[in-house]
């Protein structure tokens, strides 16, 4: 079946974005914000991650348990998120209840209650969650990456925030951010499902059109990368790295080459990396490699975890792929595979609602496009190999390389200076 996606507007300009499933018996709703981690002030660390917190504790209409049985009772639930560039808001129900989906979600991004007493419960709730990350060296070597790769620009902060800046917010600075920040014009509306289009235009201009427009103070400044090699202390047997480069934003072009190189290099069982170094070599357990792609930036990196002693030598053989890839360029139906994973594991991730829903927000916002899931999986048939060979001559060069080490300071240290010598 031929997907159908319609961008529309309300009569004060606010985007709405509709994918009409009528074979479908669920509904889903999200509300998405221009706003995450990267317009953050240095003290401000965390507050939009905080905030999303905030409006999930209740409203001046429902208390957050009101808010809980409704939705349950309508077949659904809430949930949300903060990115690097993105806050959202996001309501499920079943077809029948898509109403009731729709008024909470109004009235939860509309009238949230963002009192004290839920600050100061839900402040202990997130220093809890920062801490977490910190030991978990498996999602903190992402973070650590991308300090490492755009240092002390806002990109290279975590989402939520050090537990400093987290204890540090008052009352005035949530709502504050609150109400500068959750405005058009950085806002759209989705909704995914079995929905009426009319009906979903209707609620989201009767909801939204009377918000005041805020336009941004301060425009988002592209991050610089740093190719550094930075090693974080943990003690610990093990070693977890990531090293990469600076990627394609959003909007370029060729970011489908740079998803298919990266799929290449290390997407799934079969790719080089896992190949020649977790199963001829054996000093992995995993290793993946990732593309990421923003409004100004992007990323390009891999991730592996191997003992101590032997994190020098993993390197070493993930640069040794990189060199043959540039130089001797792809083998006989490696594209093909890659690109029959690639766009298997994306059609499989469109069976919900839900994750339709999220991947088109995540599209608009980044990019401004809506693009049906035959254009992105026509899009990625059309990279050749001239493509994928021309992103890695692009990319994977070695003055742009940074490296984040998270093992023992001392022997990382030395391992860090020996391979200054990279080269490919």
């Amino acid at each position: 079946m031929t997907d159908h996606i319609e961008v529309r507007r309300t009569p004060g300009g606010i985007p709405v974005i509709i994918e009409c499933l009528p074979f479908t018996h669920s509904s889903s709703f999200s509300v998405y914000f221009g706003t995450g981690s990267r317009d953050e002030t240095e003290e401000q660390a965390g507050i939009a991650h905080m905030l999303e917190h905030m409006l999930f504790k209740g409203t001046h209409e429902r208390t957050a348990r009101q808010m809980s049985e409704e939705i349950e009772a309508a077949g659904g639930e809430q949930n949300g998120y903060t990115t690097k560039e993105v806050t959202t808001y996001q309501a499920y129900a079943l077809d029948e209840t898509a109403e009731v989906a729709e008024d909470i979600l109004a009235d939860m991004v509309l009238n949230p209650l963002l009192s004290k007493e839920c600050l100061a419960t839900e402040r202990n709730v997130v220093i809890q969650e920062i801490r977490m990350l910190e030991n978990d060296p498996d999602d903190n070597i992402h973070v650590l990456f991308n300090e490492t790769l755009w240092g002390k620009h806002p990109m290279g902060r975590s989402e939520a925030g050090s537990v400093g800046t987290v204890s540090a917010f008052s009352e005035g600075d949530i709502r504050s951010f609150f109400q500068g920040h959750y405005r058009p014009p950085r806002m759209a509306v989705v909704a995914v499902g079995n929905v009426n289009e009319k009906q979903v235009l209707d609620w989201a201009a009767k909801a939204f059109d009377g918000l005041e427009p805020q336009p941004s103070a301060k425009g988002r400044e592209p991050p610089a990368p740093l190719a550094q090699f930075r090693v974080f202390p943990r003690e610990d047997k093990q070693a977890y790295v990531g090293m990469g480069f600076p990627g394609l934003g959003a909007t370029n072009p060729q970011r489908f080459a740079q998803r298919m190189l990266a799929a290449v290099l290390g997407m799934g069982t079969s790719s080089r990396l896992f190949q020649e170094i977790r199963e001829r070599s054996g000093l992995v357990y995993e290793i993946y490699a990732s593309s990421g792609s923003y409004t100004d930036c992007g990323s390009l990196s891999v991730f592996y975890n191997t003992a101590v002693k032997d994190q020098e030598k993993v390197a070493r053989l993930v640069v040794k792929e990189i060199g043959r890839l540039k130089t001797e360029g792809l083998e006989k139906d490696e594209l093909r595979r890659s690109k029959n994973l690639l766009k298997g594991a994306y059609v499989r991730r469109l069976e919900s609602t839900e994750a339709r829903m999220v991947r088109l927000g995540e599209m608009f916002m980044s990019s401004g496009e809506a693009l049906t899931p035959e254009e992105t999986l026509r899009r990625m048939d059309e990279v050749t190999e001239e493509d994928v060979l021309k992103a890695a001559e692009q990319l994977l060069v070695r003055k742009k390389l940074a490296a984040a080490m998270h093992a023992p300071g001392k022997e990382s240290e030395v391992q860090a200076r020996n391979l200054s010598d990279l080269d490919f």
